[in-house]
């Protein structure tokens, strides 16, 4: 299973004036799901949103015209939104002015769980234009003592890259050679804490060191590491920022197709729901009981699966102070 990572939009031709916000034709109520009373179901899903355009303010985010992040920073990432599946618009504005730099529609799946990455340069003369990423975040939970980690590629001056930890001999590959834009997929290692070397990309995984970083891998938990800002430091300096990404727990019953439980990341000191319950069948070689009239009837118990809720949206983004390497 490989992590999508798929353009959601372009840079608005012209940008708008303050207070001014593009609406959706047709839209007249927004889907958005109370998380505190909606339990999760088939068609939830969960979309957050990261800033990562290195020369862009602090943003505001509207799904359907209702607001539902205020002020992310760059280097910020906010939490799971709880929504049905479907097509919502999504806008972003400048937080200070108002100013809209993206509108555009972007389709969540049921039981999906989806990063939309606020990437690019808004400035005239940029050379990677503003324009969203969206990432499925599809990590399988970790077991007990390990740890995943995806690399998210969103500097864009900076050359495709290797993710490496330790040295000679000892050198573990997290990525390689993810290009901007690209996020590579989820690899598992023990959980601890890690000196990490992003570099050149190069065919033996050596080239030169862009930039070096200290990231903590929780125990039994997925992360991504965004690799966001500019090697030229212009507008911010090249950072790596690491947000505790959403898991699936699969259960497999014994003869029904596997349906993934959602498991999103802690807020603060919420406390993580147990996995849902899957259905059971009639054990082989079970007897039919007799009835009074005669006729027989085969006993069996059956439960569904559930889903646990996401978190209400608070931000999540740990930036790690790097090194700029040679």
């Amino acid at each position: 299973m490989s992590r999508n990572a798929r353009t959601i939009g372009a840079l608005i031709a012209s940008l708008l004036v303050a207070g001014s916000l593009l609406t959706a034709g047709g839209v007249v109520a927004t889907q958005l799901t109370d998380d505190a009373a909606e339990p999760a179901t088939q068609d939830t899903s969960y979309l957050r949103v990261a800033h990562a355009a290195p020369d862009a303010p602090a943003v505001d985010v509207a799904v359907d015209d209702e607001t539902v992040v205020q002020n992310l920073s760059f280097g910020e990432v906010g939490d799971y939104l709880t929504l049905s599946a479907g097509t919502y618009n999504v806008t972003i504005a400048t937080n200070d002015t108002g100013t809209v730099v993206f509108d555009d529609t972007v389709a969540l799946d049921p039981r999906s769980v989806t990063t939309v990455a606020a990437a690019g340069e808004v400035s005239d003369d940029a050379s990677v234009p503003f324009s969203p990423i969206r990432y499925d975040d599809n990590a399988y939970e970790p077991a007990a003592g390990e740890s995943a980690v995806s690399v998210l590629h969103l500097s864009p001056d900076a050359p495709a890259v290797d993710v490496t930890v330790g040295t000679g001999n000892e050198t573990t590959v997290l990525a390689e050679n993810v290009s901007y834009g690209e996020a590579s997929d989820y690899v598992t290692v023990p959980a601890g804490n890690y000196t990490v070397d992003v570099r050149e990309a190069t065919a033996d995984n050596d080239g030169p060191i862009v930039a070096t970083t200290e990231i903590a891998l929780d125990n039994g938990s997925a992360h991504s590491a965004l690799a966001i800002g500019t090697v030229d430091g212009e507008s911010e300096p090249f950072q790596v920022v690491r947000t505790e990404d959403a898991t699936v727990d699969v259960d497999l019953p014994d003869t029904e197709t596997p349906t993934p439980t959602i498991t999103p990341p802690p807020v603060d000191n919420a406390t993580e729901t147990d996995s849902g319950e899957t259905a059971t069948e009639t054990e082989p070689g079970e007897t039919a009981t007799e009835t009074d009239s005669g006729e027989t009837a085969t006993e069996t118990e059956s439960g569904e699966p559930t889903m646990t809720e996401a978190p209400s949206p608070t931000e999540t983004a740990e930036p790690v102070e790097t090194e700029a390497g040679a």
